[in-house]
């Protein structure tokens, strides 16, 4: 379980980020500690230049003074350009780093976790949570520091104007801050419960957007409707709750203020009327005062503002914390020769309640096709992507020709086992880029000839930009049949010594399973190849059967034998 960020575990947390800016940042906290210096500076020179000509008539002192004045204001400018420029600079390089990091750990991410995973959550947290990372690092730490430095500098100075105005906030800050304290976990709370909710939503919005046809087909649109009514009701009130949280803090805060106001200007009327302050004091003590309450207000609300970003961070912080395939211990390189698999008493389950495989064992010859059946959730994919590292047995062990796939790297299980699935992952851009995918340095030659065995070239070649095509969300749409080609042509390319067709013809009619099937007779040749299967005419193409059930393997055989004999074959195909 990751641990719970606070603010300086947060602070520690991003600061791995800044080290590649530290000049960036440095100048940036600098402007901002120069403009703080004049913000304080200012005032007081302001007071001189009116105790000079009121008290002194000494007009050259206050034409200096004047100029002086003139000079910081323009400098003011100068430098509040200077600021925004780093500020800016940094915002987009820093948010960029840190979405590229969160984005690169979810691709190292164990499948499992994913998974289980929110599509809209993982969405949120790179797009939305980076910047608040930044928005954090900004106003929660570098304006902070200033404006507490600011704060103990004014307090101080009007200490040294008058003790009994500088004791009488000594004594009121410290009750805005318990006021904040005491406000900042239920807002952080209700924060945490927003964000919990804002992401189911926006998750269940990209499920439903992805499946309109369906939901039209179906005709549930009003049902869909009342959900997204309904959905939003919760989140209108969730944030009425949060917003109302808030606003309540911000008016105590704003009375307290207000009566420390009230309190010290009615000492400093008094002070004036005894002559114990003069004029150029009463208006830096009314300047600091407005500088004060202003910059404990704005430590108020930051106070409170950090503990929602937090909550967003942490979120960021458990994704980049959560398991990934790093943590694989295989090194060994994978060298397959003939091809042999081994399944040897695996077992495995997503929880302890719910037995996905139970001690199965499974043998597959060297260039045999051996076709795994079973009901749906019988783990005939979760043995599949165990083949490719995706998942590890709880006990048991794969091997390939003696090798243990645990002791052997990834990259070399995947480059020597391919899968092809139902849903064939087609990118927007050309064919020729999709089919690369499986061999970067392909030649066109190269690319020509897969496209040819997997029956694929005469569609391509009837297009008028042929390879250059391109497909997708943007370009020519492809049928299922012409996806499981482009597929085919890519392990083609790939040439895996072991292939894995996962389900891949299932949502094919029956004239393009045929041409599927035919394409599948010289990409299996010589090769070791698993099919699974929810087709009976697929797994009558195959050399071996082995049924799945409960976990078990509870028959193997021919396609003729487990036809003939295996009663859980007949029931999973309706055979009689």
């Amino acid at each position: 379980m990751n641990k719970k960020l606070n603010y300086f575990t947060t602070i520690k947390f991003l600061s791995k980020y800044m080290s590649k800016y530290k000049s960036n940042f440095l100048m940036f906290y600098f402007g901002w500690f120069l403009d703080m210096i004049l913000t304080v500076t200012m005032p007081i020179l302001f007071g001189i230049m009116v105790n000079e000509i009121v008290y002194y008539q000494n007009v050259p002192t206050f034409i200096k003074i004047s100029l002086v004045f003139v000079l910081m204001s323009i400098f003011s400018c100068v430098l509040y350009f200077l600021i925004y420029a780093q500020h800016h600079y940094l915002t987009s390089r820093y948010i960029f780093d840190i979405k590229m990091d969160v984005f690169s750990h979810i691709q190292r991410c164990e499948p499992q976790y994913l998974s289980d995973a929110s599509t809209g959550d993982i969405i949120t947290t790179i797009q939305s949570y980076a910047g608040e990372c930044m928005s954090f690092i900004m106003r929660n730490v570098i304006h902070t520091s200033n404006h507490i430095l600011t704060v103990c500098f004014v307090t101080t100075y009007l200490f040294i104007i008058n003790w009994q105005i500088g004791l009488l906030i000594l004594i009121f800050a410290p009750v805005s801050v318990w006021v904040n304290a005491k406000f900042g976990k239920k807002i952080r709370s209700y924060g945490d419960k927003q964000r919990a909710y804002y992401n189911s939503y926006i998750s269940w919005i990209f499920e439903i957007l992805s499946g309109l046809s369906n939901i039209r087909m179906l005709g549930a649109e009003l049902k869909i409707k009342r959900d997204f009514v309904k959905k939003n009701k919760s989140l209108f009130e969730i944030n009425i709750k949060s917003g109302l949280l808030s606003i309540t803090a911000g008016n105590i805060i704003a009375f307290t203020s207000l009566v420390m106001q009230l309190i010290i200007f009615i000492f400093i009327g008094f002070e004036s009327m005894n002559l114990n302050i003069t004029i150029g004091e009463f208006i830096v003590i009314f300047t600091f005062y407005g500088i004060l309450t202003e910059k404990i207000r704005i430590l108020s609300e930051s106070y409170l503002n950090a503990q929602n970003r937090i909550a967003s961070i942490q979120r960021l912080y458990d994704v980049m914390n959560s398991p990934t395939e790093d943590n694989w211990e295989g090194t060994n390189e994978l060298n397959i020769t003939k091809g042999e698999i081994t399944f040897q008493n695996i077992n495995f389950s997503y929880e302890e309640s719910n037995i996905v495989l139970d001690d199965l064992t499974l043998k597959i010859e060297a260039g045999e096709r051996c076709a795994i059946v079973g009901k749906s959730g019988s783990g005939k994919t979760t043995l599949a992507y165990m083949m490719i590292g995706f998942y590890k047995p709880i006990s048991g062990y794969i091997e390939i020709d003696g090798q243990r796939l645990s002791e052997c790297s990834l990259k070399s299980i995947r480059n020597n086992i391919g899968i092809i699935q139902q849903d064939v992952l087609i990118f927007e851009g050309t064919i020729k880029e999709n089919i690369m995918l499986g061999n970067r340095r392909a030649s066109d030659d190269e690319i020509i000839s897969v496209c040819q065995r997997a029956g694929i070239w005469e569609f391509i070649s009837s297009l008028s930009n042929g390879l250059e095509t391109v497909v997708g969300k943007s370009g020519v749409g492809l049928s299922g049949g012409q996806k499981q080609r482009i597929a085919i042509a890519r392990i083609y390319l790939k040439n895996p010594k072991i292939i894995i067709f996962d389900e891949a013809t299932s949502s094919l009619d029956k004239e393009t399973e045929e041409q599927i099937h035919e394409s599948w007779k010289n990409v299996l040749e010589g090769r070791t190849s698993i099919v699974i299967a929810h087709r009976q005419s697929s797994v009558m193409l195959c050399d071996r059967v082995a049924v799945i059930d409960e976990g078990k393997i509870c028959g193997t055989g021919t396609p003729a034998d487990i036809l003939e004999n295996n009663l859980e074959f007949k029931t999973i195909f309706n055979v009689k």
